[in-house]
Order: C-alpha cells, then structure tokens, then sequence
C-alpha cells in the first residue's frame, strides 16, 4: 500500500506591529523552535519593510489563510486581541511559539497565538492563554493561570496559583506571592512586589505594590 504524503506543519505567519521589533523576537523564536515561518504581514501601511530576514507577505487583510497559522507580535494587549478577533472570523487558525530556551513543564498547557522566550519557566500545571506572552527570564510557578491576552514582562516572578487575568500587564523585574489574582486589563508597574490582589483596570505599582489608579486609561 503506498504511503501518503508526510504531515506537514502549515507555514507560520507573523504578524508585525508598527515598529517590528517584537516581531523580530518572534521570529528568532519560531526558526530556532524548528516551525517553518512563511513571512511577515504588517497591519498597517507604516509597518516595518524589513523584519531581519522574514520574507514580507504585504498588508495582513490580503494576507492568505489556508494552510497557514498566525502568531500576533505585538505588544499591545487590546491589538493583539482584536487582530486575533479579525483573523478567527476568515478561518485563521493560530500556533504557539515557545523558544527552545524555555523550560515548560509537561505538565503545563500552552493555547495557540502565545508565545514563550527564552529563558522562561514555565511549572507544573501552569496554564497559558491564548495570545499571552511570557516574556524573556520570567518565572510562572506551579498551578498559575494566565487569562488571554496578559503580557508578562522580561524578569516577572509569579509564585505558586497567581491568576492573571485576560490583558493584564505586569512590567518588568514585578514579583508577585503566591495565591495573588491579577485583575483584568489591569498594570502592574515595573519592579513592583504585590502583595494583595489587584483589581480589574487598575494600576499598582511599589514595594509593597499599592493602588495607583482605579482607571486604568492607558494603551495595553
């Protein structure tokens, strides 16, 4: 009986923001993980010509979907939503990029469109969302969850069962104790310990973290 044709991975498109850069991270990422990258679509007319040597795929709404997976590299959390958003209603489907550097649990579930750099860890029964990112050197402890969309930032420590919820932000070097939620589309500022749970759209920041702002206004 002949054999048939060898499974093939779609090819990954990723999708550049206005400057590129993380696309650029993305990138090395996805070619270092061994996924075969097809090249990049801008989602807009001022977006990048050039992402290191990622062939250009011209603007993301010409963009083809069959047999392709998209991954969104951009930081922004409400972008990275509403573009996911667009591509699911034309039958986008999405993949995971997760650096070889990282050390993910087997145990742990990573959704389709997040990504995880290098040097990341990820624990036992840690869950991932879709879109998230888990930034170079961050620590996600056992029995974490992070909701769609969070942005967790290079050097963040989250101990043992913090939930982050769907966009929140947490900069750079924050260290959050164990059991702690994070509410949605809030920010935690860099640096920042948290000590008690932070409410949804709110900004914290300090050691210990206190309230900022209840109104958290600005671009995520």
């Amino acid at each position: 009986m002949p054999e048939g044709p060898p499974d093939r991975k779609p090819s990954l498109v990723i999708v550049a923001g206005a400057s590129g850069q993380h696309a650029a991270v993305v990138y090395e990422a996805a070619l270092l993980s061994g996924i075969p990258v097809a090249g990049f679509a801008a989602i807009a007319r001022n977006a990048p010509a050039a992402v290191l040597d990622c062939p250009p795929l011209g603007q993301l709404d010409a963009c083809t979907v069959e047999g392709r997976s998209f991954v969104i590299a951009c930081g922004s959390n409400t972008l990275r939503r509403e573009l996911t958003e667009r591509l699911r209603q034309r039958g986008a489907c999405f993949a995971a990029v997760v650096h070889p550097a990282a050390i993910v649990s087997p145990s742990a579930t990573i959704d389709p469109g997040a990504v995880v750099l290098a040097g990341a860890i990820i624990g036992p029964r840690a869950t991932i969302g879709e879109g998230v990112i888990v930034n170079h050197a961050a620590v996600v402890d056992h029995d974490c969850r992070l909701e769609a969309f969070a942005n967790i930032c290079p050097g963040v420590r989250l101990a043992g069962c913090v939930t982050v919820r769907a966009g929140a932000f947490v900069g750079i070097n924050a260290a959050v104790i164990q059991g702690i939620e994070v509410g949605h589309d809030s920010i935690v500022g860099a640096g920042a310990a948290v000590i008690r749970d932070v409410t949804a759209e709110s900004i914290v920041g300090g050691v210990p973290a206190k309230l900022l702002s209840r109104d958290n206004t600005t671009p995520k």
